[in-house]
């Protein structure tokens, strides 16, 4: 019995290496895990952009609405991704400034638009969309502005003030100014984005009333007689719209 079992044993052991040669020789391959894995591996590396139209609000301006008495603004920004760098961008918004002054009392109000474009500077790992960008801007501001009273200039203190209330309203003024803007916008999660971003401004020209000045252009901010250079900051808070991926 003994010998019979070991016969059965080695005619198994002689059948199965007489089916693995006859596999080899007819080229039947079996399929090793390790091949699949670093197909798959290689499959993912491959880097995917997305294309499309990021919309947003400037979440600065209604923060400084609720905690400045004397200003309300709101802005909407956009861009829309043209090439692996660069993007076409703008904003759009209003805003209103009130003067509280010892010699006068104004208030200035009105909209802007600002357009150009934005080039991104950073170099994402796969997957990432986020952006160190470098903007320029075209900016034109049209606004009104009231004179509600002021005080005529005098050296002579003998006599109180001369103070004016004949209210005085100036309409269809305006700003046109160039813009270099330096930010970042970072993906929360998914699509969504938040940004900050810093503005030197420089006016071009500008039209105002013919016996007062433009004291604050919106989208521009302060205006003074000295200077044609200004300053402005942004935080927003946008919504990535996917279109089309490279």
């Amino acid at each position: 019995m003994k010998t019979l079992h070991t016969f059965l044993f080695v005619i198994s052991f002689v059948l199965l290496g007489l089916s693995e040669m006859n596999a080899q020789q007819q080229g039947i391959e079996v399929e090793d895990p390790l091949d699949e894995v670093s197909s798959d591996t290689t499959a993912t590396r491959i880097k995917t952009d997305k294309y499309g139209l990021r919309v947003g609000v400037d979440l600065s301006k209604p923060l400084r609405t609720l905690l400045d008495d004397t200003y309300q603004g709101f802005e909407i920004a956009a861009d829309f991704r043209i090439r692996k760098s660069y993007y076409l961008a703008a904003e759009i918004g209003t805003e209103s400034k009130q003067y509280n002054e010892a010699n006068f009392d104004s208030e200035n109000q009105g909209s802007y638009i600002k357009a150009g474009f934005n080039y991104n500077i950073y170099n994402n790992w796969a997957g990432m969309s986020n952006l160190i960008y470098v903007g320029l801007r075209g900016g034109f501001s049209t606004f009104s502005q009231d004179l509600n009273s002021y005080t005529i200039y005098t050296t002579d203190t003998f006599f109180e003030p001369d103070l004016r209330t004949d209210a005085r309203s100036y309409e269809n003024l305006n700003l046109i100014w160039i813009e270099l803007q330096l930010g970042m916008q970072v993906e929360l999660v998914n699509n969504l984005y938040l940004g900050v971003n810093v503005q030197l401004k420089r006016a071009l020209s500008q039209k105002e009333p013919e016996d007062f000045a433009n004291l604050f252009a919106p989208g521009f901010n302060k205006v003074t007689t000295d200077n044609v250079y200004g300053a402005g900051y942004g935080y927003t808070l946008s919504y990535f719209i996917p279109i089309f991926k490279k």
